[in-house]
């Protein structure tokens, strides 16, 4: 018997823009590397062997240098120094 392997919904785009991730509960932000990413989601590579599931707040730097962009998300895999997020939307103050 094999596994069916879902299809992604949205194509995957490869980048190599810098991020920061806080995962809920953290005071301090994740410095990672944006690996890819698609309407849906992103990958991140860096020191997140720690970051634990569930909802995050993602900063990714614009390229024209003007303010981070942040994006509410949830962490829904991780992986040695790779994690993958869920995009939720913008973050609510």
């Amino acid at each position: 018997m094999t596994a069916i392997v879902p299809r992604r919904s949205y194509r995957r785009h490869r980048t190599a823009r810098k991020s920061r991730l806080r995962p809920n509960g953290h005071g301090t932000w994740i410095r990672a590397s944006m690996i890819d990413w698609s309407a849906a989601g992103v990958s991140l590579t860096g020191p997140v062997e720690d970051v634990p599931l569930g909802p995050a707040i993602l900063a990714v730097s614009p390229l024209d240098g003007t303010d981070d962009i942040h994006l509410s998300c949830v962490v829904v895999w991780q992986k040695e120094d790779k994690v993958g997020l869920k995009l939720v939307g913008p973050v609510n103050h």
